[in-house]
């Protein structure tokens, strides 16, 4: 365990999108005003136009920041979106402890109501999603399989799984690891995307289809 040194700042820790944790104290007051200006900025565009349309250049632009502020702070656009979804993440963990703490609620029923969680919150952030995908991986498209954001959905959905089957509400014998990761599979940014905007899937449909892959 490491000792603070005295005089040293408290860190009070946050999670991001991604689930890594980062100190909400210890920005200086001109760089704290910079990034909001940013990441403000960057609402405003990402809305008005499609995220993949906007560059880091309109930002910095839009935001009355230099070049080089912006890519201290935010060196891609991956990042900047990244930004935009920790407070919608952290409201959907928040929803899914409440659920796991309901009472007399079987673990099935659970898993449903937190896929359908799921679906809602890719449904409202797929452009953030899909557009800060590609920065924010690059060229190693596995990267965001182990990322604890993934992580913790699919211990989740696992945890859920190994209750239902201590309940006698599974049939033994099934790949539970295996099947968690499955059930996740259709929320991958890319092919929700693809549903969604090219094949025009409606959300409630991949919604009800999601919670069939559910074992009984």
């Amino acid at each position: 365990m490491t000792r603070m040194k005295k005089g040293e700042p408290k860190l009070n820790w946050a999670l991001d999108h991604v689930g890594r944790g980062i100190p909400d104290n210890v920005e200086r007051s001109d760089a704290a005003r910079n990034r909001l200006k940013v990441v403000d900025a960057a609402r405003v565009l990402f809305e008005e136009r499609d995220v993949t349309s906007v560059t880091m250049e309109d930002v910095a632009r839009a935001a009355g920041v230099g070049k080089g502020t912006l890519y201290r702070r935010f060196p891609n656009k991956g990042l900047l979106c990244q930004a935009l979804l920790d407070e919608p993440t952290r409201r959907v963990q928040d929803e899914t402890m409440k659920l796991l703490a309901t009472p007399g609620m079987a673990s099935l029923e659970k898993l449903g109501e937190f896929l359908e969680r799921l679906v809602a919150f890719t449904e409202e952030n797929l452009d953030l999603l899909y557009g800060g995908n590609e920065p924010l991986c690059g060229a190693d498209r596995m990267a965001r399989f182990s990322q604890p954001a993934y992580d913790w959905r699919r211990w989740t959905v696992l945890g859920l799984l190994r209750e239902a089957e201590r309940a006698g509400d599974l049939r033994g014998g099934l790949d539970l690891e295996y099947l968690a990761a499955a059930m996740l599979s259709p929320l991958d940014v890319d092919f929700y995307y693809y549903q969604r905007r090219v094949q025009g899937i409606p959300q409630e449909r991949i919604s009800a289809g999601l919670r069939s892959l559910a074992p009984s």
